[in-house]
Parts: structure tokens; C-alpha cells; sequence
């Protein structure tokens, strides 16, 4: 797991680093100069034009002090459309300048590559004026652009992109990474990501936000020993289904078994009993009294809780279902991933206090604008996925806010997720990653209920680009992520 860091928390720590241990910001200026340096190598035919856009802050001066190290590997010239503020900025204009850089004010013919450095990760408001004319004349052209931290108009905490925003094919972060490059249009905008280190310790950057990766899913999951046995691997209850949604079970099910739980029962009305029976042989059933198709008594149900390790209670339950069911699972005491028409029923009659550490929520954002009605700034919070997930969890539960990235978020340590596709735009995915989710709180482990979460919304993403690169983005449906699960955990 890589460390990402608020844009405003990575200014806090900097200030501080330089102030406790006496290193001029410059120099750590020509260290992120020179990071950028290499990836334009590795982009870029030496020889070639290369214009770097440089703002009037401390990101401009970086582009400056980048086209200065690689005068003599290219041709580079510097495009500044503000007046320099920032006093490193300004001496690595007079370094440049020394070193014979030519400063331009237009550009005519199109070059081999552009340098983005014209705003940074503090951005917080719509580029405009000759800033934005930059934006729109780098994503105009053909070539490439690589971005020096984060591309301008990108908001570096929340992902969002502003109406002017580049368009990068490679980004260069320094010492750490900013949420917002792996969130939201980031995911686009951003292009290619490296994140290069720049001489800063770990220990004086701190942040508890951690970005996933393909790696953390080996580490986390080694190979189980030769003598387990299905016990040891957990028992899952999954309280799914209705009349018509018999589906969602189903591919929770085939999620849960696909990620190595040892058993799973599924508690379900009694009428898609034979369904279930049919798709996932492999799956026990309990059935329960139903009305209108949906669970109705809860008797059954509790019985159930005996044994089991885990629950995942939500996926294709309807909102005909009895209310009582979703709180008997909420008062079992079992660790459980609570999702779809489960989170509908606990906001529409007020059962969030009922809510525990042990169990996580998996909101996209509208149910989470249902979970947390009446909370003041709602639409500009669900806009933001890590102050998002921060809120929900304030609910009393770990949460796992969906979007093109998933946060995951217990109050006290927050991950990304950002992996996945657009192929994974379908009905049905999300009851996939609730039964991989279920499967990694059911069996025996050291593992936090935010770590498995995290994991979950990994293997599910990996999975998912697995099938895309199957398929394609729109011939994939949700059960081919069911199918590669195997390829991933394989490692």
C-alpha cells in the first residue's frame, strides 16, 4: 500500500519538515525537477520540442528548474502566463534564463511533448483566464502532456476536474500521492501515474489514508495451509433475494465462493429457493416465509445466525421485505457487509443506531444521501469520496462509499481502491463484491474490517479488468467478475 496525502496536510508537513530540519524548499524543488526530468526521458525522443507551461507558484517552478536539467537532451522552451510569485520559482527563472532556456509567450508549431506546470494540488476553484487558454491549448494538441504533481484544474483532494482541466498522459507526484489523482474524473484526467520520491521521510508525512493495490491482494491473502478444512475457511449467511431479483443472490453467492469462503447458506423466501438450488449447487438454503415475494417472518432467520461466521444481508431483497429481517442481522452480533435494499431499509425507518464497528456499509451515493438525510452540506460532502466515506462512518459502521474508486473509511484508517473498469457498469456487480467482501470477514484472520473491505473492492476491480480485457467494456456482464476471481487471487 502506497501513502496518499490531503493536498493541504502535504503543504502542513512540508512547512514543517523544512522548518525542523533546516532543508531549503529549493533544493527539494530540484529533486521533484528532476523525478519529472526522467519521466520526459522516458516519454520523449531526445531531440525533440518540448513546452513547459509553468504557473506563478511553487508547480511553475518546478517546470522551470525541469526545463533547465533538460536544455541540452531537448529543445525547451518556457511558456510562464502569470507573474511569478513563489521566491524558488523566481530563482529558478534566473537559473534558467543563465543557462540560456528560451521564455516564450506563443507557441506556433506543435511540439513533441508538453510539461504541465502551471497549477498545483492546492487548487480549489475553476482555472480561468490565460491559465485556462493553456489548459485548452495543451488538450487541443496531439501531444502528449505530462503533468508536474497533479494536472491543472484537477481538485487534488476530492478528483473532481474543473470545466478547464488537462488532459494527461503521464503524472509525476512528488514524495506522495494526492487522493485526487486516483478518484473521480482523476482517474481520467491523470493518465499514467508515478509516484516519485523526492528525499521526504515517511515519518514527518503522515496521513492515514492508504491507496490499494494488486501487490496488497498476495500479501494479504497468502496461500492457506495444506491441512485447512472448510470450517476454518468460514460459513457465510447471505439474507438475499425476492421474487425477481433471485439473481442478486446468486451472484453474491458466486462471489463468496469464488473468494474461498468454506460454506455458504443463503436464507432467501421460500419460492426462488429451487433457483438458488439450481444456479449455485454448491450453496445451502434456508427458506423463509415470504410475502409478495419478499422475506416476511424472521423466525427461520434467526435461527440461522447458529454457526455462521459472517452475514451479508441487502443484495436483491426489496424494499417489500420485512424491515426485521435486516435488524436481526444487525443484532446477531455477526461481523456483516450490509448493502443495496438493506441500507434503504435502515434509513427508512431510522435503525442506523443499530449500527456496529463489525459490521460495513456499501453506499453508492445515493443510498448514502438516504443514510445521511438532514446531514448540513450533504451534496457538496457526497462530492467529496474521502470526507464521504469519513462521514459514514460516523454512523457506527466501516464504510465502503462506491464510485469509479472506492473509499473505505472506519474513522480511523481510510484506502482507495481504484481499480476496475467501465465494463463493471452493470447490474450485478455490486452483489459480486458483496459476497467477496463477505468471504474475507468470515474466515479467522488478523485483518481489519477496513482492510477486508479494502480488499474486497480490490480483488473485485482486478477482477473486473480481467474480464474487460475478456470481453470488452460493453460485451462483459457482471458474472464474468465472478469468473476471473480465480485468476486474481491466484496471484
Amino acid at each position: 500500500m502506497r501513502r496518499l496525502i490531503l493536498p493541504e496536510d502535504m503543504r502542513a508537513c512540508e512547512a514543517r519538515y523544512f522548518e525542523a530540519t533546516g532543508v531549503k524548499s529549493i533544493d527539494a524543488m530540484e529533486r521533484a525537477s528532476e523525478a519529472l526530468a526522467d519521466v520526459v526521458r522516458e516519454t520523449v525522443p531526445a531531440g525533440g520540442q518540448v513546452i513547459f507551461a509553468c504557473g506563478s507558484g511553487g508547480n511553475g517552478g518546478d517546470g522551470i528548474a525541469c526545463a533547465r536539467i533538460l536544455k541540452d537532451e531537448y529543445e525547451t522552451q518556457i511558456v510562464i502566463p502569470k507573474p511569478l510569485r513563489s521566491a524558488d520559482a523566481l530563482e529558478n527563472l534566473r537559473r534558467a534564463e543563465n543557462a540560456g532556456v528560451p521564455i516564450v509567450n506563443a507557441v506556433s508549431e506543435e511540439p513533441a511533448a508538453w510539461v504541465d506546470a502551471l497549477l498545483g494540488t492546492g487548487l480549489s476553484r475553476e482555472p480561468d483566464g490565460a491559465y485556462a487558454a493553456w489548459i485548452d491549448r495543451m488538450n487541443e494538441s496531439a501531444a502528449p502532456v505530462i503533468a508536474a504533481d497533479i494536472p491543472s484544474g484537477l481538485n487534488g483532494e476530492t478528483g473532481r476536474a474543473y470545466g478547464h482541466c488537462v488532459r494527461a498522459a503521464r503524472t509525476v507526484a512528488f514524495g506522495f500521492g494526492k487522493p485526487g489523482l486516483f478518484l473521480q474524473d482523476g482517474l481520467e484526467a491523470s493518465g499514467e501515474v508515478s509516484i516519485a520520491p523526492v528525499g521526504f521521510p515517511d515519518a514527518a508525512f503522515e496521513s492515514p489514508i492508504r491507496l490499494m493495490d494488486a501487490g496488497d491482494v498476495a500479501r494479504q491473502l497468502p496461500a492457506r495451509r495444506r491441512n485447512v478444512y472448510k470450517n476454518l475457511c468460514g460459513h457465510l449467511l447471505i439474507v438475499a433475494g425476492s421474487f425477481g431479483m433471485a439473481g442478486a443472490a446468486v451472484m453474491c453467492a458466486r462471489g463468496a465462493m469464488r473468494t474461498g469462503v468454506g460454506l455458504v447458506t443463503i436464507a432467501c423466501p421460500e419460492s426462488i429457493v429451487p433457483i438458488l438450488q439450481t444456479l449455485v449447487p454448491g450453496a445451502m438454503c434456508v427458506p423463509l416465509p415470504e410475502k409478495d415475494g419478499a422475506i416476511a417472518g424472521t423466525d427461520a432467520l434467526r435461527a440461522a445466525f447458529v454457526g455462521k461466521t459472517a452475514a451479508v444481508v441487502g443484495c436483491g431483497l426489496s424494499m417489500r421485505a420485512n424491515p426485521d429481517a435486516v435488524r436481526a442481522v444487525l443484532e446477531s452480533g455477526l461481523p456483516a457487509v450490509i448493502d443495496a435494499d438493506a441500507l434503504n431499509l435502515i434509513a427508512a425507518n431510522g435503525m442506523q443506531g443499530l449500527l456496529r464497528k463489525y459490521h460495513v456499509i456499501t453506499p453508492h451515493p445515493g443510498e448514502a444521501r438516504r443514510l445521511l438525510r438532514g446531514t448540513d452540506g450533504l451534496d457538496e460532502l457526497l462530492q467529496n469520496p474521502i470526507a464521504a466515506a469519513r462521514r459514514l462512518s460516523e454512523l457506527g459502521a466501516c464504510a465502503l462509499f462506491k464510485g469509479a474508486s472506492c473509499v473505505i473509511s472506519d474513522g480511523r484508517e481510510t484506502f482507495v481502491s481504484a481499480s476496475g473498469c467501465s465494463g463493471m457498469a452493470r447490474g450485478g456487480s455490486g452483489d459480486i463484491l458483496s459476497g467477496i467482501m463477505g468471504a474475507l470477514i468470515a474466515e479467522k484472520s488478523e485483518r481489519t474490517t477496513a482492510l477486508n473491505a479494502a480488499l474486497a473492492s480490490e480483488i473485485h476491480g482486478l477482477a473486473g479488468e480481467c474480464a474487460q480485457w475478456k470481453y470488452g467494456s460493453r460485451g462483459m456482464v457482471a458474472g464474468d467478475i465472478a469468473e476471473f476471481l480465480p485468476e486474481v487471487l491466484r496471484g
